[in-house]
């Protein structure tokens, strides 16, 4: 959908999404995703079919200096990327009603609008009844045997990467304890909260839940209306799998070492006991909802 200022019902019903988009409980706490949000929207709106840059959004959404580099600072594509994560999480939650969608594409800085698709399509038969009939549904194949297997299958690999990944790292951090790579002290200003107790720290990854079926659509488990016996699979991305990794880099670089476990597995008597750090989106790692925040051992 291309809007310009000429256009402007549809310029305000965009707006009036993005206002809809930013006052949901999705993100709700969010102020930099909001703001870029708005920016990013605004910016569609008003000079349809122009790029933005990284250094563009840098400086004028998040008071970046005017040195910034994109190449050694990743907060512009993180924030995007989280973003994106808010945007798929609102549109399969609260927002599964609404008409007009706001995606930010990957590999690109443009936020685009477009309307759902339709619903089921009436038919009318030769009696003269109306009848209510998903064209589309007669022309997928009911059964998808295979794919509960190549679920399961992703998920397995996830975890041997993630294993592999930290038997990797342990090495470097060892070989960087003896002195070959000093910590910056940043990381250790950053989590000195974590380094003071005996315990390690754990990192809680996220494996989140599907219910559907492939045929007629998946989506992520919502406890609120979705019984857990509708939970198809599990499935950690390849963010999520990189983010362990960095950790377990960096706290190698501190003398330190991480435990990891996956959300699903995570107790209450494991948040009471133990620091935590929380990988993936609370959509994706559901534990992060449920877990306390007000007092007991420290989480990020």
């Amino acid at each position: 959908m291309s809007v310009t200022r000429a256009q402007s019902p549809e310029r305000e019903r965009c707006l009036g999404q993005i206002d809809k988009l930013v006052n949901s409980q999705v993100l709700h706490g969010s102020e930099s995703l909001c703001k870029l949000l708005r920016y990013l929207a605004a910016h569609a709106l008003d000079h349809p079919g122009s790029s933005l840059k990284e250094y563009q959004i840098a400086t004028e959404v998040f008071g970046r200096p005017h040195d910034f580099d994109p190449q050694h600072d990743s907060t512009i594509r993180v924030q995007a990327g989280r973003l994106r994560l808010k945007l798929a999480e609102y549109y399969n939650t609260e927002g599964t009603e609404d008409n007009l969608v706001v995606e930010v594409p990957k590999g690109t800085y443009v936020v685009s609008f477009h309307q759902r698709a339709a619903g089921p399509v009436k038919v009318r038969p030769a009696s003269g009844r109306e009848l209510d009939k998903d064209v589309t549904e007669r022309r997928v194949p009911r059964q998808w045997p295979m794919v509960p297997v190549i679920l399961s299958v992703l998920l397995a690999v996830a975890i041997a990467t993630i294993a592999l990944l930290l038997v990797n790292g342990n090495a470097a951090g060892r070989q960087a304890a003896k002195g070959s790579e000093p910590a910056p002290a940043a990381f250790s200003a950053f989590w000195k909260g974590f380094l003071v107790e005996p315990e390690e720290p754990w990192v809680i990854f996220s494996n989140g839940a599907f219910v559907g079926r492939p045929e007629t659509g998946m989506r992520y488990f919502d406890s609120a209306r979705d019984s857990r016996d509708a939970i198809l699979d599990h499935y950690t991305g390849v963010g999520e799998v990189l983010a362990v990794h960095a950790l377990d880099r960096t706290f190698g670089l501190l003398q330190r070492q991480i435990r990891v476990k996956r959300g699903s597995l995570l107790s209450l008597d494991d948040v009471k006991n133990n620091d935590m750090i929380f990988v993936g989106s609370p959509a994706e790692n559901l534990t992060l909802r449920e877990t306390p925040h007000e007092s007991g051992p420290r989480s990020i």
